[in-house]
C-alpha cells in the first residue's frame, strides 16, 4: 500500500474521508464500504491528516501507523494519503472538495461517518459533502455512528478505558487486542535473576500508556503467539525512571533484544505494588503466569 505525505495526484478515486486514529469499530464501518465499491477501476483509499494532528490536539495514539497501514491493507485500501493538517487548514470546505477531492483526487465515490467535518474551522459536515457530491454527480455514502453499550464508539471511549485499565472494553470498541509493537531494550536484567526473564520496551512519545498494573498479555514473535504477563509502570519494586512495559514469556527464553516485538492486552490482572523482597516479588511473577495463561488460553488456541 502507498503512503503519501502530500496530497498525490490520483485518477478515479473511491475515498473514505475520516480521522481514523484509532480504528476502531466505528472507523472500520466506514472503511469496509470501499470493499462493496461495485466499479473494480476505481482507486481505494483513506484520507486522513499525519499524526502530528492528534498530538497537537492532546490525544495519544492508539495505534502506530504501521498497525494502521497492515489493518488497511487488509481491507483491500491500496492508497493511504496524510498530509499535515497544517498544509489544508485554511481551505473552505468548497475550496477542499473542489481542489483536492475532485480535482487532485478525481473522487467518484466518497465515504465518511455522519460526525465528519471538514475544511477551515471544521465549518463542513456530512450533509454539506452530500449536497456538493450530487452538484458533481458523485456518489456519496454516510455511515452511521456504530454503537457499543448506548454509546457511539468513540477513540476518546477507548483511550479512557485504556486508562482504566479496562482492555477487555477497549478491544471490543476496536474490534481486536488492544497492543503495541516496540523494540525490546536492555534493562537491569533482574527477571532472569529470579527465572523470569522479561522484555523491556518503551512507549513513544505521543502514545497512549494504559494504567499502571499486571495484565495478561499475549506476545507474538515470528508468527507464533505465547501467554505472557505484562506490567506496565515504574516497577516500584526495584524502581524505573520511567513508565515503561515489561513483559515475562511464560514458555519463551530467547533473546530478543534489538527486535521489535507485538504485546497485546487481554485483561488487567492487579495493581502494580511494591513488594516487601525480591522473593515476594518473585512468587508473585509466577501466581501471575498461571493466571495469564487461564485467561489467555482462548485467544492461543
Amino acid at each position: 500500500m502507498n503512503t503519501y505525505n502530500q496530497i498525490p495526484g490520483l485518477k478515479k478515486t473511491a475515498i473514505a474521508l475520516g480521522c481514523f486514529d484509532g480504528i476502531h469499530l466505528g472507523h472500520l464501518a466506514v472503511i469496509e464500504k470501499l470493499q462493496c465499491c461495485q466499479a473494480d477501476n476505481l482507486v481505494k483509499s483513506v484520507f486522513s491528516f499525519s499524526d502530528d494532528l492528534i498530538v497537537k490536539k492532546g490525544a495519544e495514539q492508539i495505534a502506530s501507523l504501521e498497525d494502521k497501514r497492515d489493518i488497511l491493507a487488509g481491507l483491500g485500501v491500496s492508497e493511504l494519503i496524510l498530509p499535515s493538517f497544517e498544509s489544508l487548514r485554511n481551505y473552505s470546505p468548497e475550496a477542499f472538495f473542489n481542489d483536492i477531492l475532485v480535482k487532485k483526487l478525481d473522487s467518484r465515490l466518497l465515504i465518511c461517518g455522519e460526525n465528519y467535518r471538514f475544511g477551515r474551522l471544521a465549518a463542513g459536515d456530512s450533509k454539506l459533502l452530500r449536497d456538493l457530491c450530487v452538484r458533481q454527480g458523485i456518489e456519496c455514502i454516510i455511515v452511521p455512528p456504530v454503537m457499543w453499550d448506548g454509546e457511539i464508539i468513540s477513540s476518546s471511549r477507548i483511550r479512557q478505558a485504556l486508562r482504566a485499565g479496562e482492555p477487555e472494553l477497549a478491544a471490543a470498541m476496536l474490534g481486536r487486542l488492544f497492543s503495541y509493537r516496540l523494540e525490546v531494550v536492555h534493562g537491569r536484567k533482574l527477571g532472569r535473576q529470579l527465572g523470569t526473564p522479561t522484555i523491556n520496551q518503551y512507549f513513544p512519545d505521543g502514545f497512549i500508556i494504559p494504567a499502571y498494573g499486571v495484565y495478561a498479555s499475549i506476545t507474538e514473535i515470528d508468527g507464533k503467539k505465547y501467554a505472557s504477563v505484562t506490567n506496565i509502570g515504574v516497577k516500584p519494586t526495584v524502581g524505573s525512571i520511567e513508565p515503561l512495559s515489561e513483559t515475562w514469556i511464560t514458555d519463551f527464553n530467547d533473546d530478543l533484544y534489538g527486535q521489535y516485538i507485538r504485546v497485546s492486552l487481554v485483561s488487567y490482572m492487579r495493581k502494580e505494588c511494591k513488594f516487601d523482597s525480591i522473593e515476594e516479588l518473585k512468587e508473585a511473577i509466577h501466581s501471575d503466569g498461571v493466571m495469564s495463561k487461564s485467561l489467555t488460553e482462548n485467544y492461543l488456541k
